[in-house]
């Protein structure tokens, strides 16, 4: 698929067919690989996102491609480490896959509690109001 613009990231990455996402490594792009449970080939430019790719690393659930000594992506490299992450037979793959899983599921359990939290913030004024009888009510 190609686009002019900007590329619906979300909805990509949660298509079951997504086997691995190439990535900058910013810090949105990082989370919503993490939220979808895609593994990341890291392939950062400037700013936090080399320090994200490192954090990629550290988490297991993705790989970052090295640059020669000049600083330059070479193509064999990009192949090398795209195949390791995607690969459904290595267990690199298969080993990036669960971890990425793993924290997506831990990220979707996290949203939930926060969310059972904010409503159980704006519930609690509704039970104050319940507390006063209807005729004490100014309208």
């Amino acid at each position: 698929m190609v686009l002019k613009g900007w590329a619906p990231q979300g909805r990509i990455l949660k298509h079951p067919s997504i086997g691995g996402f190439v990535s900058h490594c910013g810090w949105s792009s990082v989370m919503e690989g993490i939220k979808f449970g895609v593994p990341i080939v890291a392939v950062p430019m400037h700013l936090d996102q080399p320090l994200n790719a490192r954090l990629v690393e550290e988490l297991g659930i993705g790989e970052e491609v090295v640059r020669n000594k000049q600083g330059i992506l070479e193509k064999e490299q990009v192949s090398s480490v795209i195949r390791k992450v995607v690969d459904e037979k290595s267990t690199t793959g298969e080993r990036f896959r669960r971890k990425v899983r793993e924290l997506s599921e831990k990220m979707r359990e996290k949203e939930e509690e926060e969310i059972d939290d904010v409503v159980e913030e704006m519930v609690k004024p509704c039970r104050k109001v319940d507390r006063y009888n209807s005729e004490d009510m100014l309208f």
